[in-house]
Protein backbone atom coordinates (compact mmCIF):
# COMPACT_ATOMS: atom_id res chain seq x y z
CA UNK A 1 0.00 0.00 0.00
CA UNK A 2 1.23 3.68 -1.28
CA UNK A 3 2.00 6.57 1.36
CA UNK A 4 -0.04 9.59 1.02
CA UNK A 5 1.34 12.44 -0.16
CA UNK A 6 2.02 15.12 2.64
CA UNK A 7 -0.50 17.98 2.55
CA UNK A 8 0.17 20.65 -0.32
CA UNK A 9 0.48 24.42 1.55
CA UNK A 10 -1.33 25.93 -1.93
CA UNK A 11 -2.71 24.52 -4.87
CA UNK A 12 -4.65 26.21 -7.63
CA UNK A 13 -5.90 26.32 -11.42
CA UNK A 14 -2.93 27.94 -13.64
CA UNK A 15 -3.98 30.93 -16.10
CA UNK A 16 -1.86 32.34 -18.81
CA UNK A 17 -1.29 35.61 -17.18
CA UNK A 18 0.66 33.48 -14.89
CA UNK A 19 2.42 31.78 -17.67
CA UNK A 20 4.11 35.00 -19.29
CA UNK A 21 5.17 36.25 -16.66
CA UNK A 22 6.77 32.89 -15.01
CA UNK A 23 10.47 33.63 -13.88
CA UNK A 24 11.24 29.48 -14.66
CA UNK A 25 9.69 29.89 -18.09
CA UNK A 26 12.83 30.28 -20.21
CA UNK A 27 14.63 27.05 -18.00
CA UNK A 28 11.22 24.59 -18.27
CA UNK A 29 9.32 23.23 -21.48
CA UNK A 30 6.99 26.10 -21.87
CA UNK A 31 10.10 28.37 -23.20
CA UNK A 32 9.57 28.17 -26.86
CA UNK A 33 5.98 28.26 -26.78
CA UNK A 34 4.04 31.35 -28.08
CA UNK A 35 1.04 33.21 -25.55
CA UNK A 36 -1.75 31.04 -27.41
CA UNK A 37 -0.05 27.91 -27.02
CA UNK A 38 0.83 28.86 -23.55
CA UNK A 39 -2.54 29.23 -22.89
CA UNK A 40 -3.39 26.06 -24.46
CA UNK A 41 -1.47 24.64 -22.03
CA UNK A 42 -2.48 26.65 -18.97
CA UNK A 43 -5.72 24.57 -19.32
CA UNK A 44 -4.09 21.26 -18.05
CA UNK A 45 -2.45 22.62 -15.42
CA UNK A 46 -2.58 23.53 -11.77
CA UNK A 47 0.11 24.76 -9.51
CA UNK A 48 0.75 23.72 -6.37
CA UNK A 49 3.41 24.93 -3.57
CA UNK A 50 5.24 22.43 -1.25
CA UNK A 51 6.49 23.30 2.40
CA UNK A 52 10.21 21.82 3.38
CA UNK A 53 10.12 18.03 3.21
CA UNK A 54 6.69 17.76 1.65
CA UNK A 55 6.28 14.67 -0.65
CA UNK A 56 5.16 15.23 -3.89
CA UNK A 57 5.13 11.26 -4.90
CA UNK A 58 6.28 8.69 -2.47
CA UNK A 59 8.11 5.49 -4.01
CA UNK A 60 5.24 3.09 -5.14
CA UNK A 61 2.63 5.84 -5.99
CA UNK A 62 1.42 5.30 -9.47
CA UNK A 63 3.22 7.43 -12.15
CA UNK A 64 -0.16 9.23 -13.71
CA UNK A 65 1.43 12.52 -13.23
CA UNK A 66 4.37 14.95 -14.09
CA UNK A 67 5.83 18.03 -12.52
CA UNK A 68 7.66 21.17 -13.43
CA UNK A 69 9.33 22.60 -10.88
CA UNK A 70 9.26 26.77 -11.53
CA UNK A 71 10.50 27.60 -7.86
CA UNK A 72 13.11 25.84 -5.43
CA UNK A 73 14.25 22.03 -5.32
CA UNK A 74 13.24 18.63 -5.15
CA UNK A 75 14.97 15.72 -3.48
CA UNK A 76 14.52 12.13 -5.36
CA UNK A 77 15.44 9.58 -3.12
CA UNK A 78 14.92 5.67 -2.78
CA UNK A 79 14.52 3.50 0.18
CA UNK A 80 17.28 0.55 0.00
CA UNK A 81 17.11 -2.80 1.31
CA UNK A 82 18.93 -2.56 4.35
CA UNK A 83 16.44 0.43 5.28
CA UNK A 84 18.81 2.82 4.70
CA UNK A 85 18.00 6.06 2.42
CA UNK A 86 19.65 6.55 -0.92
CA UNK A 87 19.28 10.40 -2.49
CA UNK A 88 19.39 9.54 -6.41
CA UNK A 89 19.29 13.01 -7.44
CA UNK A 90 18.61 16.81 -6.82
CA UNK A 91 16.43 18.59 -9.61
CA UNK A 92 15.44 22.35 -9.69
CA UNK A 93 14.10 25.30 -11.56
CA UNK A 94 13.21 24.35 -14.92
CA UNK A 95 13.30 20.52 -14.63
CA UNK A 96 10.86 17.94 -15.33
CA UNK A 97 9.65 14.97 -13.57
CA UNK A 98 7.86 11.95 -14.01
CA UNK A 99 7.53 12.03 -18.00
CA UNK A 100 8.45 8.13 -18.61
CA UNK A 101 6.83 5.09 -19.27
CA UNK A 102 6.90 4.19 -15.70
CA UNK A 103 4.04 2.33 -14.31
CA UNK A 104 4.97 3.66 -10.77
CA UNK A 105 7.50 6.16 -9.65
CA UNK A 106 11.12 4.56 -8.72
CA UNK A 107 11.72 7.56 -6.15
CA UNK A 108 9.99 9.64 -3.29
CA UNK A 109 10.19 13.02 -4.36
CA UNK A 110 10.49 15.46 -1.75
CA UNK A 111 10.52 19.95 -1.36
CA UNK A 112 14.04 20.57 -0.54
CA UNK A 113 13.36 24.38 1.58
CA UNK A 114 9.97 24.35 0.06
CA UNK A 115 9.22 24.25 -4.06
CA UNK A 116 6.55 25.25 -6.36
CA UNK A 117 5.63 23.11 -9.11
CA UNK A 118 2.97 23.16 -12.44
CA UNK A 119 1.58 19.25 -12.16
CA UNK A 120 0.03 18.09 -15.22
CA UNK A 121 -1.94 14.48 -15.80
CA UNK A 122 0.42 12.61 -17.71
CA UNK A 123 -2.36 11.76 -20.30
CA UNK A 124 -3.00 14.91 -20.96
CA UNK A 125 0.51 16.50 -21.44
CA UNK A 126 0.87 13.52 -23.61
CA UNK A 127 -2.01 14.59 -25.98
CA UNK A 128 -0.73 18.36 -25.82
CA UNK A 129 3.34 17.05 -27.16
CA UNK A 130 0.65 15.65 -30.32
CA UNK A 131 -1.18 19.07 -30.55
CA UNK A 132 2.24 21.05 -30.13
CA UNK A 133 5.82 19.68 -31.18
CA UNK A 134 7.91 22.07 -29.57
CA UNK A 135 6.77 20.58 -26.42
CA UNK A 136 7.80 17.06 -27.16
CA UNK A 137 10.94 18.66 -28.78
CA UNK A 138 11.60 20.22 -25.29
CA UNK A 139 11.04 17.36 -23.44
CA UNK A 140 13.37 15.37 -25.15
CA UNK A 141 16.23 17.98 -24.82
CA UNK A 142 15.02 17.69 -20.79
CA UNK A 143 15.84 13.90 -20.84
CA UNK A 144 18.82 14.48 -22.26
CA UNK A 145 20.15 16.76 -19.63
CA UNK A 146 18.66 14.33 -16.94
CA UNK A 147 20.62 11.84 -18.43
CA UNK A 148 23.82 13.82 -18.47
CA UNK A 149 23.54 14.31 -14.41
CA UNK A 150 23.06 11.06 -14.06
CA UNK A 151 26.16 10.19 -15.29
CA UNK A 152 27.97 13.35 -13.35
CA UNK A 153 26.16 11.19 -10.29
CA UNK A 154 28.27 8.20 -11.80
CA UNK A 155 31.62 9.91 -12.05
CA UNK A 156 30.86 11.45 -8.13
CA UNK A 157 30.84 8.04 -6.81
CA UNK A 158 33.52 6.99 -8.66
CA UNK A 159 36.04 9.24 -7.31
CA UNK A 160 38.67 8.34 -5.06
CA UNK A 161 37.81 9.42 -1.61
CA UNK A 162 35.33 10.92 0.37
CA UNK A 163 36.93 14.61 -0.20
CA UNK A 164 37.08 14.21 -4.24
CA UNK A 165 33.53 13.32 -4.16
CA UNK A 166 32.37 16.47 -2.36
CA UNK A 167 34.85 18.34 -4.84
CA UNK A 168 33.47 16.98 -7.85
CA UNK A 169 29.22 17.49 -6.09
CA UNK A 170 30.32 21.43 -5.77
CA UNK A 171 31.31 21.57 -9.43
CA UNK A 172 28.81 20.04 -11.00
CA UNK A 173 26.32 22.36 -9.10
CA UNK A 174 28.10 25.31 -10.26
CA UNK A 175 28.81 24.29 -13.95
CA UNK A 176 24.07 23.30 -13.48
CA UNK A 177 23.57 26.81 -12.38
CA UNK A 178 26.17 28.37 -14.86
CA UNK A 179 24.04 26.48 -17.92
CA UNK A 180 21.41 27.86 -16.62
CA UNK A 181 22.03 31.33 -16.63
CA UNK A 182 22.01 31.35 -12.78
CA UNK A 183 25.27 32.23 -10.87
CA UNK A 184 28.35 29.80 -11.28
CA UNK A 185 30.00 31.36 -7.46
CA UNK A 186 28.97 30.90 -5.13
CA UNK A 187 27.40 27.61 -5.04
CA UNK A 188 23.83 27.64 -3.33
CA UNK A 189 23.00 24.01 -1.38
CA UNK A 190 19.47 23.79 -0.77
CA UNK A 191 20.25 20.39 1.02
CA UNK A 192 21.24 19.20 3.77
CA UNK A 193 24.62 18.11 4.50
CA UNK A 194 22.42 14.69 5.31
CA UNK A 195 21.24 15.25 1.91
CA UNK A 196 24.82 15.36 0.42
CA UNK A 197 25.83 12.12 2.34
CA UNK A 198 23.00 9.97 1.03
CA UNK A 199 23.74 11.24 -2.48
CA UNK A 200 27.59 10.27 -2.16
CA UNK A 201 26.99 7.27 -0.28
CA UNK A 202 28.46 8.70 2.66
CA UNK A 203 28.60 9.24 5.93
CA UNK A 204 27.03 12.91 7.31
CA UNK A 205 29.85 13.34 9.99
CA UNK A 206 32.61 13.19 6.54
CA UNK A 207 30.83 14.88 4.72
CA UNK A 208 31.18 17.76 7.17
CA UNK A 209 34.75 17.23 7.87
CA UNK A 210 35.51 17.00 4.06
CA UNK A 211 33.56 20.59 3.69
CA UNK A 212 36.25 21.56 6.72
CA UNK A 213 39.07 20.24 4.76
CA UNK A 214 38.85 21.60 1.57
CA UNK A 215 38.39 25.18 3.11
CA UNK A 216 41.61 24.09 5.13
CA UNK A 217 43.01 23.48 1.90
CA UNK A 218 41.79 26.70 0.54
CA UNK A 219 39.84 25.85 -2.67
CA UNK A 220 36.35 26.56 -1.15
CA UNK A 221 35.14 29.58 1.42
CA UNK A 222 32.45 28.35 3.73
CA UNK A 223 30.12 31.31 3.93
CA UNK A 224 27.23 29.66 5.45
CA UNK A 225 25.75 26.07 5.53
CA UNK A 226 23.49 27.09 2.37
CA UNK A 227 26.11 28.75 0.47
CA UNK A 228 29.76 27.72 -0.30
CA UNK A 229 32.61 30.14 -2.58
CA UNK A 230 34.84 28.32 -4.43
CA UNK A 231 38.15 30.15 -4.22
CA UNK A 232 39.69 28.16 -6.96
CA UNK A 233 37.86 26.54 -9.75
CA UNK A 234 41.18 24.59 -11.30
CA UNK A 235 42.54 23.43 -8.02
CA UNK A 236 39.21 21.72 -6.70
CA UNK A 237 38.64 20.37 -10.10
CA UNK A 238 42.30 18.57 -9.67
CA UNK A 239 42.32 17.79 -5.82
CA UNK A 240 43.55 14.60 -5.11
CA UNK A 241 43.50 12.72 -1.76
CA UNK A 242 46.67 11.30 -1.33
CA UNK A 243 46.09 10.51 2.10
Amino acid sequence: MTKMASTKSASFALDASRCLICSAKALNMCGSLEPEELSRLSQIARCESFGNGEALFHEGDPAKTVYNITDGAIRLSTSLKNGRRQVVGFLFTGDFIGFSDRESFPWTGEAVRGAKVCRFSRADLARITTEFPKVEHRLLEMATADIASAQDHIVMLGQGSAAEKVSAFLLALSRKSAKRGGIENPVHLPMTREDIADYLGLAFETVSRCFTRLENEGLIAIESTRVVRIKDFEALADFSDDE
